[in-house]
């Protein structure tokens, strides 16, 4: 018997995008599924209402479950009420402006039912979309203990939409840490792959659709906060390891300089001062290169000395 899949869609000011979501899931070829929206709108918000107009034309359809919050929580939040909810022996959790395409969920149910359990979830490839174009495609096919990798920012999965884990798994790691107001996704996954090995699914399941943001703040002062959350993390690791994640982090805020012409004298200085070494700096620069004429985004290789 196919094993029942619960896919959480967690929704908040995005009525618009919200009908291409759920009726990805409900396209698929495998069948076998339950679709959970959790609304996390302010209840007398115009969002809400919005939301409730696109729910109701799914209320005839058994297979998806509409939940309100009573009041604004967060991603991570609305994920595990969606969790709370759920039937499914595999999960997976869907932003509502992404979209799957028709043979993910076959694949990933393939996979996770061909290994064993140590795998506690897999992956596919996936493609990120502008104004309904294509302008990258995940190069990403690593598998296994990826720890390391995810600590580095380094692994290019978009865990937010493209993850199926093991109910059990999800259950242990007791969800979604619904303190955290950034780098939730990653969060998880850390948390995941510290007991867990992470498969990779040979198949371009996933959209994600790009929309333009503003950064508050620098990937440095972003990346000082990243480090308050996972250092605990890093330092639990081997030296060897620990040094490889920082440097991958140091090449993040030198390539976010390099690429910003007023600070583009900070970068060079990032050489000087031998924060970054000149054969990492140019070696990285050529991988980015490479990202950028082959538009795949794909992981660096940072081999130690």
């Amino acid at each position: 018997m196919c094993k029942l899949v619960t896919v959480v869609i967690p929704t908040y000011q995005r009525s618009d995008t919200l009908p291409r979501a759920i009726d990805s899931v409900l396209n698929q070829n495998y069948k076998n599924v339950e679709i959970i929206v959790v609304d996390d709108n302010d209840p007398a918000s115009s969002f809400r209402k919005q939301t409730e107009l696109v729910m109701d034309g799914y209320k005839k359809v058994e297979k998806v479950k509409y939940i309100q919050h009573d009041y604004n929580k967060n991603g991570s939040a609305a994920r595990n009420t969606g969790f709370k909810n759920s039937n499914g022996e595999y999960l997976m959790f869907l932003d509502d402006d992404d979209e799957f395409l028709s043979n993910k969920i076959q694949k990933q149910v393939e996979c996770l039912n061909n290994r064993d359990k140590s795998w506690g979830a897999c992956y596919t490839s996936y493609i990120r979309k502008k104004d309904n174009k294509t302008v990258m495609t995940c190069g990403e096919n690593r598998e296994g203990n990826l720890l390391v990798e995810e600590l580095k920012r380094n692994l290019f999965v978009h865990a937010g939409s493209n993850l199926m884990v093991r109910r059990k798994v999800f259950e242990e790691l007791n969800g979604f840490d619904e303190t955290f107001e950034r780098n939730q996704d990653v969060e998880f996954l850390v948390r995941l792959l510290r007991k867990n090995k992470l498969a990779y699914v040979d198949v371009i399941g996933l959209a994600v659709y790009i929309h333009p943001r503003v950064m508050k703040k620098s990937l440095e002062e972003l990346t000082i906060q990243y480090l308050e959350k996972f250092d605990g993390y890093i330092k639990e690791l081997k030296k060897d390891d620990q040094e490889q994640i920082y440097k991958m982090l140091k090449l993040q805020v030198f390539r976010s300089k390099m690429t910003n012409r007023s600070h583009f004298p900070q970068a060079i200085n990032m050489v000087v001062q031998k924060d970054v070494s000149v054969l990492d700096a140019f070696r990285y620069v050529i991988h980015l290169f490479y990202r950028k004429l082959t538009k795949k985004s794909c992981g660096f290789n940072l081999r130690l000395r």
